[in-house]
C-alpha cells in the first residue's frame, strides 16, 4: 500500500502495548505482548523446526496421499488445542461487536475496541503455543500438519481457505515473533480478501505436491498410476493459475477415501473464525531469544 500516512498512538494496556495505524483506508492493529508469551510461541516454533523441519522441508511421502495413522495423529494433535480453539473464537467474536460499536464513532468505543484487541493476543498465543506442544508431542512438523489440514478442510470437506478472512473482514499476520498483526483494510472487497486466502494456500500447497516423493505407495499398480495422473494434472493447474488451490472442485476418490472414516471428527474441529490464524507459523532463523 502507497504512501502510508501514519497516526501514532501508544496505549499501556498492562503487559501489551497496542500501536495504531491508519493507512489510506484501513486500520492495523499491532498487538505487541511483553509478558513473554509470544517469545514462548516463537521458542516452541524453534524447537518444532529443529526436531522436524520447517515448512519448506516437508516432501509428502507416499505418492502424496497421507496414511490413516498421520491423519488420526493430525485429529490428535487438534483435540488437544479444542479449549484454546474455543477461546480464539470467543475473543474474535467480542472484538467485531466492539469494531462494530466503535465504527459508529466515540472515543469511549475506541477505547473498549483496543481493550478487546489487547486481551486478544494472550488467547491467540495460548492457541499457537499449544498447536506447537501437541506437535511436538505427537512429533508431526508444521509442513505435515499444514498439509492434511489443506487437503482435509479444503480439497476434501470443501470449506473455503477464506473462511473467517473474509467474512470477519480481517486480516492477520506475525511480526518478528513478538507481535500479533490485526488490519481491517476498507478499501478491500470481500471477493480481494477471499482471493489473498486462495493465494496463500496455494503458495503453501504447490511446492510440497511438486516435490511428492512417488517411491512407497501401497497402492495397487493401476491405482497408483491413476492418483499420480490426477496429481500431476492438479499441479499443472495450479501452476497455471495462484488461485489454484488443491482440487478445488472436490477430492479424488483415493483422497476422499483417506479421509472419509475422519469426517465428523474433523468436522467437529473446524471453526471458520479461527481458520485465518490456523496456519500462522513464523520461521525466524536470525532472531535470539531474549532472557
Amino acid at each position: 500500500m502507497n504512501e502510508k500516512t501514519k497516526k501514532g498512538c501508544g496505549i499501556g494496556c498492562g503487559v501489551v502495548t497496542i500501536l495504531i495505524f491508519v493507512i489510506i483506508g484501513s486500520i492495523a492493529f499491532f498487538v505487541r505482548d511483553m509478558s513473554a508469551d509470544y517469545k514462548a510461541v516463537s521458542k516452541s516454533e524453534k524447537a518444532l523446526i529443529a526436531a522436524h523441519g520447517g515448512m519448506d522441508g516437508f516432501i509428502p511421502p507416499a505418492g502424496g496421499l497421507p496414511s490413516a495413522d498421520r491423519v488420526q495423529v493430525f485429529v490428535e494433535v487438534r483435540k488437544e488445542q479444542a479449549e484454546w480453539r474455543l477461546n480464539v473464537a470467543l475473543a474474535f467474536e467480542e472484538f467485531l461487536v466492539k469494531k462494530s460499536e466503535s465504527d459508529s464513532g466515540g472515543f469511549t468505543h475506541f477505547l473498549k475496541l483496543m481493550r478487546s484487541t489487547s486481551e486478544m493476543a494472550p488467547s491467540l498465543a495460548g492457541f499457537w503455543s499449544s498447536r506447537n506442544a501437541a506437535l511436538m508431542e505427537h512429533e508431526m512438523g508444521m509442513g505435515e500438519y499444514s498439509y492434511i489440514y489443506c487437503l482435509a478442510y479444503f480439497s476434501y470437506l470443501g470449506y473455503d481457505p477464506g473462511d473467517g478472512a473474509h467474512d470477519s473482514n480481517l486480516d492477520f499476520g506475525r511480526k518478528s515473533g513478538t507481535s500479533l498483526e490485526i488490519s481491517t483494510d476498507r478499501a478491500m472487497t470481500e471477493e480481494q480478501r477471499r482471493d489473498a486466502a486462495w493465494r496463500r494456500t496455494h503458495d503453501i500447497m504447490l511446492p510440497m505436491l511438486e516435490s511428492v516423493d512417488r517411491t512407497g505407495m501401497t497402492l495397487e499398480t493401476e491405482e497408483a498410476l491413476r492418483w499420480l495422473a490426477e496429481l500431476d494434472l492438479e499441479v499443472g493447474m495450479m501452476r497455471e493459475s495462484t488461485m489454484r488451490y488443491p482440487w478445488r472442485d472436490g477430492a479424488p476418490r483415493l483422497l476422499a477415501d483417506i479421509f472419509r472414516p475422519f469426517r465428523k471428527v474433523l468436522e467437529e474441529q473446524y471453526d471458520i473464525a479461527v481458520n485465518p490464524v490456523e496456519l500462522i507459523f513464523e520461521k525466524m532463523d536470525n532472531d535470539e531469544d531474549e532472557e
